[in-house]
């Protein structure tokens, strides 16, 4: 769709997903003109995830759709676990988003340092922003990147929710006719939800 935004195929259904940690120049917000080096960082995604399979996690605060209905996920591609978010920030194709705090926020932070003075990608464009210099200009150790997810039965399988209900359900499923939010098996548990008695969803 963008950099920082893609549309998987889940369980059938067309999902957009919005990277968590990273912001790239706009390309198809109407409200602004398409950004430098936007179209770049639109085409470097799509050319890490297009027709691939993918693993999606949830911040546990982020798993619910955002205010335009995507979900916020991490995303990382199968079979070899590449951490997609994070290699944008890392190849410079995009910015660690920090207004609001994330598990790997620290790790996103540093990548962004190392590409800006390798002037990777957007930092190498004569607009690259200028930051503040460091306070301590002793070099950090990277923090630890995260290993290849392997998720759990639970962590694998999809199930629904709606917005008001107290039970998941399997996809097709007629209480889902108003509203329909994605997740999986574990956090439908996790949330106190039960299975829905009538399309009777996986359960373990």
């Amino acid at each position: 769709m963008d950099g920082d935004t893609l549309h998987v195929l889940l369980d059938g259904k067309d999902t957009t997903i919005r990277l968590i940690g990273v912001d790239t120049p706009e390309t198809v917000d109407p409200r602004k003109p398409v950004q430098e080096y936007g179209k770049e960082a639109s085409q470097f995604l799509k050319n890490l995830v297009q027709g691939e399979h993918v693993w999606l996690i949830f911040d546990r605060e982020k798993a619910d759709p955002d205010k335009y209905g995507w979900t916020l996920a991490y995303v990382h591609r199968a079979p070899d676990g590449l951490f997609v978010n994070l290699e944008l920030v890392r190849q410079g194709y995009g910015f660690a988003y920090t207004k609001y705090p994330f598990q790997h926020m620290e790790l996103f932070r540093y990548y962004e340092k190392a590409a800006r003075e390798a002037g990777r990608g957007l930092w190498g464009l004569p607009s690259a922003p200028t930051p503040a210099p460091a306070a301590d200009p002793a070099k950090p150790a990277p923090p630890k990147t995260p290993e290849k997810p392997a998720p759990t039965e639970e962590q694998s399988v999809t199930v629904y929710s709606t917005d008001t209900g107290s039970k998941y359900h399997a996809a097709g499923c007629r209480y889902l006719a108003k509203s329909s939010n994605a997740i999986s098996l574990k956090d439908a548990v996790a949330r106190g939800l039960g299975p829905c008695s009538v399309c009777k969803p996986p359960s373990k």
